[in-house]
């Protein structure tokens, strides 16, 4: 079967960042608010902040970030890493469509949805299951 762009991504940035556990990956994005609604007849109209994907890393020293870049089949366009040190608090919460995780920082909270499933990636529910499993890694 044929990897998909998504799958191919991974593998690079698995590699390229010399990144171990491979299961430890998953595909999220910050939780998006909503500008503006204008109501019209027969339509309504919203604004919402950029959508920006993440690949998300999770291990013992913390939590990596790799933006994503839609126009280019989702190459990787950097890495943000949070050491579990400088965090404040760090918070799992389970939903419906997509998971979220919280992140306290002194002056910052962040907060990232986590993707449950995507079509034609099984590994993003698989991983996201290990994660869960081993508590993200958290040591508070």
């Amino acid at each position: 079967m044929r990897q998909t762009m998504l799958e191919e991504q991974v593998k690079e940035v698995l590699q390229n960042y010399q990144l171990k556990n491979e299961k430890a990956i998953t595909f999220g994005h910050p939780k998006v608010k909503m500008n503006w609604i204008l109501p019209l007849p027969g339509v309504t109209v919203t604004s919402f902040d950029q959508f920006q994907p993440f690949f998300v890393y999770f291990d013992e020293s913390g939590i990596s970030f790799f933006p994503l870049d839609m126009n280019q089949n989702y190459r990787v366009i950097g890495r943000s890493f949070l050491a579990w040190n400088d965090m404040d608090h760090f918070q799992f919460k389970k939903g419906l469509l997509e998971d979220e995780i919280q992140i306290q920082l002194q002056d910052q909270k962040m907060v990232m949805k986590l993707v449950k499933k995507k079509a034609m990636n099984s590994w993003i529910k698989e991983n996201n299951e290990y994660l869960i499993q081993n508590h993200h890694f958290y040591q508070s």
